[in-house]
């Protein structure tokens, strides 16, 4: 049921679009982390195989990019700080620190040493904890961390000033994030080496940008065509990821310029005007309550999919080493599906021990 002119009533309190924000994003981080593994096959480079992962895996990097945006649109808005910097923070640690901890456990014990087999030499577990990369996708946990750090600072900022302050603030941040990215590579192309290198502590400096732009541009317009524009932007946007990452090692300066990172100019903008479409949808639409709650309960399940779907694929790497290895689009959409009805399923159960919950 679309919205009508005539027909304008205030938004419900909980915003069912950033749910559906959520969802589509947490498929993208499955996809990456499913598809992605042909990508690791360059013997398979130029094939259909080839460009069919690309196409899912590439063209899902604004997934993490939504995530954050989503997050700065909740914990920038003005009530998330009314009690103080030290409540908001004593919150956020409590939703967060025991999830960081338990799960970090869980992938350097349970999945690195019992399942994997890897062999856990201190110095390097050292190092992965000091880089914030203990496994694959744990980096967000820290990169999040930082984030809310910085939170009561930004919203203080924030709340001085008008959407036009906020909007500024997002795109100045975002060229800020994208040049920490470029210039070491444009370094290099000069003949003077260099690495970034972050760590733990200092990932989540280049996110900024979009943890401000989730709350810039968080109001909806339920008129207009503005979702339109923006989500041809998108497209277009995540074609020239797609077509930059397969055009390698051709168009150098081209790739230093906009290379293929979250937060690379073509990804942000995908992500931004992939928000902004979806926000502007949702705001069309009156669904039935009862597809609410199952928006809203797949919504909040995401980040437990998030935790739990890296776990399943090393189970399947295990036990199933043909499923996993096997690199037809078949067998990794079928592995795709098990994975994120499995991390779902594990996620909505979990929510419902109380003990659980508190780690998913």
């Amino acid at each position: 049921m679309t919205l009508s002119e005539t027909d304008v009533r205030p938004p419900p309190a909980h915003r069912w679009d950033y749910d559906v924000l959520r969802i589509v994003a947490i498929l993208g981080v499955v996809a990456i982390h499913v598809f992605g593994l042909i990508l690791g096959r360059p013997d398979l480079r130029g094939t259909d195989t080839w460009n069919f992962a690309v196409i899912l895996a590439i063209g899902s990097n604004w997934c993490v990019p939504i995530f954050v945006m989503v997050s700065g649109a909740l914990l920038l808005a003005p009530k998330a700080h009314a009690a103080g910097p030290g409540t908001f923070l004593r919150k956020r640690a409590v939703r967060l620190l025991p999830a960081v901890v338990v799960w970090h456990l869980v992938y350097l014990v349970v999945v690195r040493d019992w399942i994997l087999r890897a062999d856990l030499v201190p110095g390097t577990v050292a190092v992965n904890f000091i880089d914030g990369k203990v496994y694959t996708a744990l980096y967000f946990l820290w990169l999040i961390l930082g984030l809310y750090v910085v939170a009561p600072v930004i919203a203080a900022f924030l709340r001085e000033g008008d959407a036009r302050r906020a909007q500024v603030t997002a795109v100045v941040a975002c060229l800020w994030g994208a040049a920490l990215l470029v210039l070491p590579l444009v370094a290099t192309q000069l003949g003077f080496p260099r690495t970034r290198t972050d760590t733990a502590i200092t990932m989540w400096i280049p996110y900024v940008g979009l943890f401000v732009a989730g709350y810039a541009w968080r109001e909806p317009r339920a008129e207009g065509r503005r979702w339109l524009w923006a989500g041809g932007t998108a497209v277009a946007l995540v074609a020239l990821d797609i077509w930059l990452f397969n055009v390698a090692p051709d168009f150098v300066w081209l790739r230093t310029l906009l290379p293929v990172h979250y937060v690379s100019l073509p990804t942000v903008g995908a992500a931004i005007a992939i928000y902004l479409c979806v926000i502007d949808l949702c705001a069309r639409l009156r669904p039935k309550e009862r597809v609410l709650k199952v928006i809203g309960a797949l919504g909040s399940a995401t980040f437990g999919v998030f935790l739990v779907h890296l776990l399943l694929v090393a189970v399947v790497r295990r036990w199933w080493p043909d499923l996993y290895a096997d690199p037809a689009p078949v067998a990794k959409l079928a592995l795709y599906a098990l994975v994120v009805a499995a991390s779902f399923a594990i996620s909505v159960a979990a929510a419902r021990v109380p003990w659980l919950r508190r780690i998913f």
